[in-house]
């Protein structure tokens, strides 16, 4: 059992660290969260994470898959330009949005996506 508690400490650990988002906030604490997004903490957030090397900062949300979804990112991303980003680049596929938004050398870029029964957005900063 004394053995087992260790491991437990150190797993604990690893799943805080690896869920990064501040209750109630957005965007590396950037706003408040307006639209009460679920963080999205597990393999679909780290393998977002991998793939943005470089970045500061990671983030991950649940969205509903309604029109209410649509709702939740549009606050978010319009939350972004009321900080003081502007939008320089916007791409659409069948299966997500790419939005980048800049100010000064900071860049914010968002992935709004589909993976399985999850639509989801992704932030990273640098």
């Amino acid at each position: 059992m004394n053995k087992l508690f260790p491991l437990a400490v150190l797993a604990l650990a690893s799943a805080s660290l690896a869920c990064p988002v501040k209750a109630g906030y957005v965007a590396n604490g950037l706003f408040k969260d307006a639209s009460k997004a679920t963080p999205i903490c597990g393999p679909l957030y780290l393998a977002f994470k991998n793939s943005m090397a470089g970045s500061k900062w990671t983030e991950m949300y649940a969205l509903a898959s309604d029109k209410t979804g649509q709702t939740q990112a549009g606050r978010i991303l319009g939350g972004i330009q009321k900080s003081g980003y502007k939008q320089v680049r916007a791409q659409k596929t069948p299966r997500n949005e790419v939005y980048q938004f800049q100010r000064g050398g900071h860049v914010i870029t968002a992935v709004i996506g589909i993976s399985g029964p999850t639509r989801y957005l992704a932030l990273a900063g640098q």
